[in-house]
């Protein structure tokens, strides 16, 4: 075996055995090579494909300045915790089917399907004739956005090459990014105007209308399993797995999102969440150990990774800095239009220093990797940026002035973009290409659910310390009415106060969200201690997938 062989830490040997350690050559389904294509059609296809990423990601915080007219429209404010979380149930419940899915069926179809569904979701979403029928688009759409998300990481990673793909995995964390800041401002603006908050799922529609002809004509195919029947591939679903997963994700979202805000820490109904959540993924952590109801190759988690430090510490790593990059985005808004009275566009436009820099950061790193560079120092050093920059914003009050707000945004946008998308090409690097699939699955569940958990977490710090502190000074005045101001849903609530009152509500507002970022430093000092023990080698660009 070549010293080359050694530059990127193989894991298990067996299952996980890098695949250019093997002696023979893997079938072509599994290793396909890039073929030659017109520059203009391969253009097209990235186009496209990125275009359905950005509309996932737009969809994923659009609902932060709709939820006020929806809720105008239908009524129903006690169902706010369910307009918050509908998208994210659907979306976080369905990475791990949609994993296993795409290692055993043709990936261009299951894209399409994927396709389909957020579509049907957002014409929904867009028509609704009620604020249930809008809820339940919200969790098809997020089904299929998800569903899209993979297609798109799949496809990049089997149609480009070893020294390419890192920048094309970089741009979708790009576009992601970029998504996920203009959806508030996008929503707003439609919210706004005379086409009405519903253009703004109906837009989705006709994006992906104009990009149909490259999605059904210009995609290639790829068949992770080729030759073998459809009734076999069906046969090696670990419906159990999935079933027990689904259950399990669900009840603990909807347990860290209703816990103080729809139903009380205390209630039963709460308590019942928690304990049936706990009770699903032992018995699917059980049932997925011994390969209950299914086989060892056939479960749906990859628990060939869990057994390898390497791709343990990088699932950790993803989850912190994805946090890390996410709560921000989320909340930087909020607190500029507390403070300085800004509109749903001007606050987002406040969001420029950390997009912008998130977005370089991970281009630099995509080419850096992509010529065989070192990895580990990208963690740390990100890390440290981050643990800096959370601290920092944990401290902002009503007084921080705008320019130590941007030199903050500066931190954590540097830090965050050099691990956000970083493990989706480390990930392929260390495995066999059979197993690509499941690789980036598991990097997925690490990045999705650790933004799902990490913004249900802070919004349930944010939105209780608040309603707390809210009733302290306001007594009397009820969780319900709190609630909606805090969420933009009441605005002659806070115009009602005395002068006083609105200082001190402020204050509290402020010093609610400030908490919001524990999460984002605690999760980058654990990151830290992650990255210290990550493999000190070389991703040698000749075997980067």
């Amino acid at each position: 075996m070549s010293e080359k062989a050694h530059t990127v830490p193989s894991l298990d040997q067996e299952a996980l055995e890098s695949h250019s350690d093997s002696a023979s050559p893997e079938p072509e389904a599994f290793a396909p090579t890039p073929k030659a294509r017109n520059p203009i059609t391969w253009v097209l296809i990235v186009m496209a494909i990125q275009s359905s990423v950005f509309l996932f990601a737009l969809d994923n915080t659009i609902t932060a300045d709709v939820i006020p007219a929806v809720i105008g429209r239908f009524g129903g404010a006690d169902k706010i915790a369910w307009l918050s979380v509908a998208f994210t149930m659907g979306g976080v419940s369905a990475v791990l089917p949609f994993s296993r899915l795409y290692a055993l069926f043709e990936a261009k179809k299951l894209y399409l399907t994927s396709v389909t569904l957020f579509l049907v979701g957002s014409a929904l979403c867009g028509g609704a004739p009620s604020i249930n029928a809008f809820i339940v688009g919200r969790v098809i759409a997020g089904v299929g956005g998800i569903g899209m998300y993979l297609g798109v990481m799949t496809l990049l990673s089997v149609n480009t090459s070893p020294t390419t793909r890192p920048m094309y995995l970089g741009l979708v964390g790009l576009i992601f990014g970029i998504g996920n800041v203009v959806g508030p401002v996008i929503g707003g603006a439609f919210t706004d105007s005379s086409a009405t908050w519903r253009w703004g799922f109906y837009m989705n529609l006709c994006i992906i209308g104009v990009m149909t002809p490259v999605y059904i004509f210009l995609i290639p195919v790829f068949h992770p399993t080729k030759g073998r029947t459809v009734g076999a591939r069906i046969a090696e679903i670990d419906f159990a797995g999935i079933v027990l997963s689904i259950g399990a994700v669900v009840c603990l979202i909807m347990g860290i999102n209703f816990g103080g805000t729809l139903y009380d820490w205390n209630s039963a109904s709460t308590i019942v969440l928690f304990v049936v959540s706990g009770v699903l993924f032992i018995v699917f952590a059980v049932q997925q150990g011994l390969a209950l109801l299914t086989t060892k190759e056939n479960r749906l988690f990859p628990v060939v990774f869990l057994w390898n430090k390497e791709a343990m510490l990088l699932f950790v790593l993803t989850s912190t800095f994805n946090a890390a990059g996410f709560i921000p985005i989320y909340y930087i808004p909020s607190y500029f239009q507390f403070t300085r009275g800004d509109s749903a566009l001007d606050s987002g436009v406040r969001l420029l220093p950390l997009i912008i820099l998130i977005s370089f950061t991970i281009m630099c790193n995509g080419g850096y990797l992509s010529k065989g560079g070192y990895y580990m120092p990208w963690y740390v050093f990100g890390s440290v940026l981050t643990l800096i920059g959370g601290v920092l914003f944990s401290r902002v009050n009503v007084n921080t002035s705008t320019s130590a707000i941007y030199g903050y945004e500066v931190l954590i946008g540097i830090g965050a973009g050099c691990g956000m998308q970083t493990g989706f090409a480390v990930i392929q690097s260390i495995t066999k290409p059979e197993l690509m699939a499941h690789g980036i699955g598991f990097i997925m569940i690490a990045q999705l659910l650790s933004v799902s958990l990490a913004l249900s977490i802070a919004g349930t710090v944010y939105l209780n310390l608040a309603i707390d502190n809210f009733q302290d000074l306001l007594p009397g005045t009820s969780k319900t009415q709190i609630q909606g101001a805090l969420q933009g849903l009441s605005g002659s609530f806070l115009d009602s106060l005395s002068a006083e009152q609105k200082s001190k509500a402020l204050v509290i507002m402020v010093n609610s969200l400030s908490k919001v970022y524990v999460p984002v430093y605690a999760g980058s000092a654990l990151g830290i201690v992650a990255a210290i023990f990550l493999s000190r080698k070389k991703m040698n660009p000749a075997m980067s997938m």
